[in-house]
């Protein structure tokens, strides 16, 4: 049977340097693993069409890096499914798509590319390479040469064509990058880069067998391969000059911005900001704070742009690559001068200051500066996603299935975070260039790719006339963790599973100036400032060689909310519970001496805040104004922890938290004040000590959810033998959550160790939403564990019947519960009954922790 020689192939290959990728269409799925120290991948997948499940990420095959044990994940190919279209019947993963999708237009445009993708008129088959490697005719024959799989010529990369060619085997090696192509036996294409020698030259006799996929041609032999030239250039690019000493390059930075990070934002643009180079910020169109905000720069300092044609970037899409053409394309209308584009966002910092940049490029006119992926390519391709089709549609990214890339060019890609030559910059964007065949196409390619930004401009230059130009090094740095930062964090927008780097914490300075000293690096990502602060501060005080000491140095605060935002929609019940916190507030700062001052009640919220000291949340900042519109106030608030454990030292359980909006990267709560609805989805996480009882029958944990009624909601078990990182859970149900105190019971060799609280907000629209009332089968096995004494029932049933009874009411007893005043403050000036008996009220300016105090390390507007 032909499985059974392909399997003896791979016994006699092991030894062998190459990766031999077996592919047919018609056979049914194999992978053999590679074990350690063997060289060996084979797999049996469809070469045209390469595809992953519904619910897996980017896969890697075939690397050519021999002295590194990789593995190969190659998932079945997703068979065609009963669905109609104007095209006939459409794949699985088109169908999962037009199916999910909620609006009709978003639902025709997948139908529509779906249709264009089967009929092959989505992809340009083949591209111009304006980049022959020079001394080079590409698809050139270098002869016949004896080579056999004990010791392979071109020993990079290997593969099983079904309808081989010559061609069809170059454009491959040469996609890659390799140098040279070789056809074997009629079916096998190798590539490498290694010139054969020419003590292996046969006659042309022993490459004699007939291509698989055009019998007239003849695909090498039984131990002769026949090797072509690809005419690619090498992987080298050619080093950058040092820096000249005082030289000056005009540069222009553009910002992409998204999220509420105000001052993170300021503050890049205080260090970064120099008279005489060019500022273009594009904000999210979806975020309103941030634009508003940053229009006020534009009246202050003429080399500041706020663009007004703004995208949806969300993460992946094809956006973020449409909003850099646009901001380029702006960038020439803006100044004619600047020589240099560089794209940053608000979570960049630089180390080193900008005129060294200058310097450097004044040393480098013309280099464009891009990092490449730094793996075997065909790994690349796989693992990016580039041989799949992507729409973006109802700020989402569909894939709609799988597709062959362009013949002719050469793939490559990496960051897209890049340092662009105005020469680049002008010939993408100038109408006319606009019929280029390469440019044309590599806008058709990428109109439908993910994460096209990362690869885009690498590929173009790459192939075109500014290949010379290329520099691998687009001076960033960043740090990953791939066992946290590959978490699949980004599937509610998109169909895949990315990566995204670490945040820099202080633990990471070492790292962090160990690669400056070695590399020549001037920006560095991610920073965080709700995160950690501190490592900027260093950076800066380096940078500037100088001790900083700002007032607020170690505060940082950001918005969450604020009444004039268009977008996103106000949280209803966040404003609920922080206008009911602000009642509280200003009945602790009267006492009892109300009746002196009256008329102090609050009436609306103006603003929520984050407030941050040396790198923890200290809770959030309300501003809000009472009745006499002259006076209005900020409380600082912070949500109390409803946690309690039970069992006696030495405790097994460190940590028991719940909320929502988990970032299982940085593992922490982005919904910082804790406010959660019916429609929420609550997450609980916790962290064990490793003081586990090594003879309890189980090493399970048993989590167990209670409503307000005392019904079991859900039960999970988790291990409790990993104390290296937090554990996360989530509240998986298709019901709505029942308003009121909920609690989770942490259930371990038969007793309950800890207990949490969390409260779900109840909101006028709750009284006609069916909520789940159904009872578990395990309810009298759990139940037991609720706490069964008087004053815990009389408790729950009173609250229960308040929420009925007064939703405003319940909500001023529960946030009170709930949360603590930490202090409050007036802004502008104080009402006039605080001048009579009531010396101890504080102006916010006063403060070191109201939004209105003093922050010089972000004041730029």
């Amino acid at each position: 049977m032909v499985e059974d020689e392909e399997k003896k192939q791979i016994k006699r290959k092991r030894n062998s340097n190459i990766f031999l990728v077996h592919l047919r269409g018609i056979s049914p799925l194999r992978c053999v693993h590679r074990q350690q120290h063997r060289k060996i991948l084979w797999t049996t997948i469809p070469i045209n069409n390469v595809c992953v499940k519904d619910s897996d990420g980017p896969t890697e095959f075939g690397s050519s890096d021999s002295s590194r044990i990789q593995q190969a994940f190659v998932n079945e190919k997703e068979p065609s499914v009963s669905g109609k279209s104007s095209c006939g019947i459409l794949s699985k993963t088109a169908l999962s798509a037009i199916k999910r999708a909620t609006k009709k237009k978003c639902k025709e445009e997948l139908s529509d590319i779906a249709c264009k993708l089967k009929n092959n008129q989505l992809v340009p088959e083949r591209l111009p390479n304006y980049c022959p490697r020079k001394d080079s005719v590409p698809g050139s024959s270098l002869g016949c040469f004896h080579d056999n799989n004990q010791s392979r010529l071109l020993s990079s990369y290997g593969v099983k064509l079904p309808g081989l060619t010559n061609q069809k085997c170059i454009d491959l090696c040469a996609q890659s990058a390799f140098l040279y192509a070789g056809t074997h036996n009629g079916k096998e294409c190798y590539c490498g880069n290694k010139r054969p020698s020419l003590e292996h030259l046969l006659t042309s006799t022993y490459c004699s067998v007939p291509c698989d996929g055009q019998s007239s041609q003849t695909c090498g032999g039984v131990d002769a391969t026949e090797i072509f030239d690809s005419g690619v250039p090498t992987r080298d690019s050619s080093k950058l000059q040092p820096p000249i000493v005082n030289g000056t390059a005009k540069i222009a930075f553009i910002l992409t911005l998204n999220g509420r990070a105000l001052r993170q934002v300021t503050r890049l643009l205080r260090i970064i900001y120099r008279p005489h180079h060019v500022y273009l910020i594009h904000v999210d169109a979806r975020q309103d704070f941030l634009f508003r905000s940053l229009l006020q720069l534009e009246l202050k300092y003429p080399n500041i742009r706020i663009s007004r044609k703004r995208q949806s970037s969300i993460w992946g899409g094809v956006s973020l690559l449409d909003v850099l053409l646009q901001s380029m394309e702006q960038l020439l209308e803006i100044d004619s001068q600047w020589q240099f584009v560089f794209n940053l966002s608000e979570s960049d910092f630089p180390l080193r200051s900008i005129e060294n940049l200058e310097a450097l490029l004044a040393a480098n006119p013309g280099r464009n500066f891009l990092k490449s992926h730094g793996r075997q390519t065909r790994q690349f391709i796989h693992k990016q996603g580039l041989d799949r089709v992507f729409h973006q549609c109802e700020s989402r990214m569909w894939r709609v299935g799988d597709r062959n890339l362009p013949a002719g060019i050469r793939i490559d890609g990496g960051s897209d975070w890049v340092g662009l030559a105005r020469s680049v910059v002008e010939f993408v964007t100038s109408p006319s260039h606009s019929n280029d065949p390469l440019l044309r196409g590599l806008k058709e390619l990428y109109r439908y790719t993910l994460l096209p930004a990362e690869s885009f401009f690498h590929v173009l230059i790459l192939n075109s006339k500014f290949c010379d130009s290329y520099a691998d090094n687009n001076l960033r740095m960043t740090l990953w963790r791939r066992s946290q930062g590959c978490l699949c964090q980004h599937r509610h927008v998109v169909d895949w599973c990315g990566c995204s780097p670490m945040v820099f914490r202080t633990a990471d300075w070492t790292h962090l100036t160990t690669v400056m000293a070695k590399s020549t690096v001037f920006f560095a990502r991610k920073f965080e400032a709700a995160i950690d602060q501190s490592v900027m501060n260093r950076l800066e005080e380096q940078l500037t060689n100088t001790s900083l000491s700002y007032p607020g140095l170690d505060c940082y605060w950001e918005s969450a909310y604020h009444r004039a935002d268009l977008t996103p929609k106000p949280n209803q019940a966040l404003l609920a519970v922080t206008l009911s916190l602000a009642k509280h507030a200003v009945s602790l700062l009267l006492q009892n001496s109300a009746a002196v001052c009256p008329g102090l009640r609050p009436s609306r919220v103006v603003a929520i805040t984050s407030y941050f000291r040396h790198d923890h949340y200290q809770g959030d900042l309300i501003h809000f104004e009472v009745d006499k519109k002259d006076v209005e106030f900020e409380a600082l608030v912070k949500p109390l922890t409803k946690t309690t454990h039970l069992m006696e030292s030495p405790r097994i359980l460190s940590t028991l938290q719940i909320g929502s909006d988990y970032d299982p990267k940085e593992q922490v709560f982005r919904n910082r004040l804790g406010v959660l609805t019916s429609r929420s989805k609550p997450i609980i996480t916790f962290k064990w000590t490793g003081h586990i009882n090594t003879t309890a029958a189980s090493q399970l944990a048993h989590l167990v959810w209670f409503d307000p009624d005392n019904n079991v909601r859900a039960v999970h078990n988790v291990n409790v033998t990993d104390a290296s990182k937090m554990g996360n859970q989530n509240l998986e149900t298709d019901h709505p959550l029942k308003p009121g105190v909920w609690l989770v019971a942490v259930i371990y060799d038969g007793k309950k160790i800890a207990t949490t609280e969390f409260l779900i907000v109840p909101q006028a629209g709750d009284q006609g939403t069916q909520f789940d009332n159904t009872i578990s089968e395990s309810q009298k096995a759990w139940e037991k564990y609720l706490p069964v004494d008087a004053k815990s029932v009389i408790y729950r049933r009173e609250k229960a019947l308040l929420m009925k009874k007064d939703i405003s009411k319940f909500l001023d007893k529960m946030t009170a519960e709930y949360y603590a005043i930490q202090d409050i403050c007036y802004k502008d000036e104080p009402p006039h009954c605080a001048t009579i008996g009531f010396h101890d009220w504080q102006s916010c300016l006063s403060t070191d922790w109201s939004s209105f105090s003093q922050d010089p390390k972000s004041d730029l507007l």
